[in-house]
């Protein structure tokens, strides 16, 4: 009894490590809070993982107080409605690219904001999204005003 109780956990055992066998190793997840948004512009395609800014004060802090930021790493306002306000860089420690997004996914202007500096960065139409990420990654991925942005499901509803 106790060598067939045996045999059964070393059975168990090796099911449980799954023998070795070849699979790929899953693919990791985004952090909990973040969402993976992929952007496409012609032959260019890339994905960036970004945090949510979705009531108004989370949006008012954005991404103040940091210091840095990985390279594939954003955030990601969410309005109620078109909107039209500007972004400003205070207490803002790194370079960002902030892109204007429409309600059709559309980046419709991309402004290079200067750390700290707290002029109004105002876009010419109304929005309904926002993508801050570090400065120059529309153009180290070969996007700019006209990429579309996929957001992805299960995004929180804007305040």
């Amino acid at each position: 009894m106790i060598s067939a109780l045996f045999s059964f956990v070393l059975v168990l055992a090796f099911l449980a490590c799954d023998g070795g066998s070849a699979e790929a190793p899953p693919t990791e997840a985004p952090a909990p809070g973040t969402f993976e948004l992929g952007l496409f512009q012609g032959d260019s395609n890339a994905t960036v993982t970004v945090e949510i800014a979705s009531t108004p004060t989370e949006r008012q802090q954005g991404l103040m107080f940091r210091e840095e930021m990985d390279e594939d790493a954003g955030m990601l306002f969410l309005f109620p409605a078109d909107t039209h306000g500007g972004f400003w860089m205070r207490n803002t420690y790194i370079p960002l690219d902030i892109a204007y997004i429409g309600s059709d996914g559309r980046v419709q202007e991309i402004r290079a904001a200067v750390p700290l500096d707290e002029t109004n960065l105002v876009p010419a139409q109304p929005y309904r999204y926002v993508l801050e990420v570090n400065q120059g990654w529309f153009e180290r991925h070969e996007m700019g005003v006209g990429a579309m942005v996929e957001l992805p499901e299960g995004l929180p509803p804007a305040h």
